[in-house]
């Protein structure tokens, strides 16, 4: 399965060379949560240069667990944990 990752420029070197670290936060939840946010479909807006999109190839059956399931949204998301995320790494940055 295609996913994609935005994050801001100054991320990208750090990504390619040593690939996702753990973000961390509540996500309008009352509990902290920790992982790499994927998406099947790009998350724009890429603004102006600032940010950079990377895509990875992940099997679904492998990221399903993950998914982060709200009703009436467009995309599916997944908060999956960084380790994961780099075994099938690298990922490429694309301009789509």
């Amino acid at each position: 399965m295609q996913l994609f990752h935005k994050t801001k420029r100054e991320n990208t070197e750090s990504i390619l060379s040593e690939g996702f670290r753990d973000g961390e936060g509540l996500y309008f939840t009352q509990q902290v949560w920790r992982g790499v946010w994927l998406s099947d479909e790009p998350i724009y807006p890429i603004r102006d240069g600032d940010d950079t999109l990377f895509t990875i190839d992940i099997p679904e059956d492998v990221i399903l667990e993950f998914e982060w399931v709200e009703e009436g949204k467009p995309i599916r998301e997944f908060l999956v944990p960084a380790t994961l995320v780099n075994s099938y790494g690298p990922p490429e940055i694309t301009e789509e």
